[in-house]
C-alpha cells in the first residue's frame, strides 16, 4: 500500500472524532455541543505565553516545547515556531539527508543568536576524530552557522559509545575552535545503561531521551539522576502513547486534545528541561503550543494515563531487552523503531529509508525463514512476526 492509498486516521481526522465523542459525552449532561472544543487547537498567538527552563549545567534557558526537524519542509513553520516563543531547536547531519539542515538555515538567516541549536554526529565508538570533525564542519556549512550550542551522539545505545576517548577528543577539539558549546548524546534503546554512562564520564551536558507516559515508570528515575548531576535533560517521543493508541481507539471520547496531553505530562516532571516535537505544519505548531501553560485537573492525567496503558499492550516500549538477543545479528531494536515511524507515526518515508540503510546482514530478511525465534520480549511483543512485516513492507 502506497502512502496516498493509506486511509488510516490523519492526526487532523484522529483528533476530529476524538473530541466529537467527547463532546457528545459531555453534551448529555452539559448540552455542549463538538464546537466547544474548539478551542483546544488554538495556541497562543505571542511569545509570552512560553515558559522557560535551565537545561543542566549550560546555564541555558530552553522553551518548554523544542521544535523535531526531522520532518521539517517550509521554514516559514520554523519561523512560526520561534515567533511563538520556540528557542530551542533539534536537527542532524542525516534528517532528510542533510536538507533539514539546510531548510533550517532559511529560517534561521535572521536571529539565529536568539536561538538554540542541538545537532548530531555519528560514532560507533571507535570513529576517528577527523571523522567526526568533518560531520560537523558539514553541518555548520549547511546550517550556515560557525557554531551549535549543542553537538550530540546520535544514537547511542552501548556505554562504548558513550565513553569514546576519540569522540571526547574531537568535542574537545571543536570546542576549544569555538565550533560548539557544549556536549550531549541521544538514546532510543538501552536508555538507562546509556545515560548512568554519560553521567559516569561526567563529560556530558546534556541527554536526549525517549520519555513519555508509556514508559515513564522505567526511564523517570535515570533522568532524576541525570539532573541530579547536573546533565540538562531533553525529552523526545512524547506522542509515542497516542501514536500507538489511537489505532486501539483508546483515547476516544476523553476530555482534551490527547497529543496536548501527552506533552503536558512529560513537562510535569521538573528534571525535564524541555520536550522537542515535530511539527511540521502550521497547525500542529499551533496545536502543540496550546499545551502550553494549559490547565489541566488531576483526573484528565489519570484518564489519559489509563488510555495510555490500553493502547501500549503490544507495544514495544523500546527497553532494549532485545538487543544482541538474535543470533543472526539482526538489528531487533532499531527496527522495531522503525515500526513506530511505520504503523504508528505514518511516516513510510523515514521508515522505509532507515531501514534500507541497515548493513544487509542486519536487516529481517533472516526472519523469513526462521523457524524458532531466540527474541524474547518482556512485554510479550510478537517480535518476529512484526520483523517480518516491516522486512515485507520496507525492504
Amino acid at each position: 500500500m502506497s502512502e496516498k492509498e493509506d486511509t488510516r486516521l490523519t492526526r487532523r481526522d484522529f483528533l476530529k472524532r476524538t473530541l466529537v465523542g467527547a463532546a457528545v459525552g459531555l453534551g448529555a449532561t452539559s448540552g455542549l455541543s463538538a464546537s466547544w472544543r474548539s478551542g483546544l487547537f488554538a495556541g497562543p498567538t505571542k511569545k509570552e505565553a512560553m515558559n522557560y527552563r535551565k537545561l543542566g549545567r549550560t546555564g541555558l534557558r530552553v522553551s518548554e516545547l523544542g521544535l523535531g526537524t526531522i520532518k521539517i519542509d517550509n521554514p516559514a513553520v520554523v519561523r512560526r515556531a520561534l515567533d511563538l516563543g520556540v528557542n530551542f531547536v533539534d536537527t542532524a547531519a542525516c534528517y532528510q539527508g542533510g536538507n533539514s539542515e539546510e531548510k533550517l538555515e532559511r529560517a534561521l538567516r535572521s536571529g539565529r543568536e536568539k536561538v538554540i541549536v542541538a545537532t548530531k554526529w555519528h560514532t560507533r565508538g571507535s570513529t576517528p576524530a577527523a571523522k567526526l570533525l568533518e560531520s560537523l564542519d558539514g553541518s555548520l556549512k549547511r546550517m550556515g552557522t560557525d557554531y551549535v550550542d549543542l553537538i550530540q551522539i546520535h544514537g547511542a545505545a552501548q556505554a562504548e559509545q558513550v565513553e569514546s576517548d576519540e569522540l571526547w577528543d574531537a568535542f574537545v577539539r571543536a570546542k576549544s575552535a569555538g565550533k560548539v558549546r557544549f556536549h550531549g548524546l541521544s538514546t532510543h534503546a538501552n536508555q538507562e545503561e546509556v545515560v548512568r554512562s554519560a553521567i559516569a564520564t561526567n563529560r556530558y551536558d546534556a541527554v536526549l531521551v525517549s520519555y513519555n507516559a508509556m514508559i515513564g515508570e522505567r526511564i523517570g528515575p535515570v533522568l532524576a539522576d541525570a539532573a541530579k548531576a547536573g546533565l540538562g535533560v531533553i525529552a523526545m517521543k512524547a506522542l509515542q502513547p497516542v501514536h500507538y493508541g489511537k489505532a486501539e481507539g483508546a483515547f476516544e471520547g476523553l476530555p482534551g486534545n490527547p497529543y496536548q496531553r501527552a506533552i503536558q505530562w512529560v513537562l510535569r516532571n521538573e528534571h525535564v528541561s524541555t520536550v522537542i516535537v515535530d511539527m511540521p505544519t502550521f497547525g500542529e505548531v499551533d496545536e502543540d503550543m496550546g499545551a502550553i501553560g494549559m490547565r489541566t485537573a488531576a483526573g484528565d492525567f489519570d484518564a489519559f494515563e489509563r488510555a495510555v496503558a490500553t493502547g501500549a499492550i503490544g507495544a514495544c516500549h523500546m527497553c532494549g531487552a532485545c538487543i544482541g538477543q538474535c543470533p543472526h545479528h539482526v538489528h531487533v531494536a532499531d527496527i522495531m523503531r522503525y515500526h513506530l515511524y511505520y504503523d504508528g507515526y505514518r511516516d513510510r518515508r523515514r521508515a522505509r529509508a532507515l531501514y534500507r540503510a541497515l548493513p544487509a546482514k542486519a536487516s529481517a530478511a533472516a526472519c523469513l525463514d526462521c523457524t524458532e525465534c531466540r527474541v524474547v520480549c518482556p512485554r510479550g511483543v510478537p517480535v518476529q512476526s512484526r520483523l517480518v512485516h516491516m522486512h515485507e513492507v520496507l525492504a
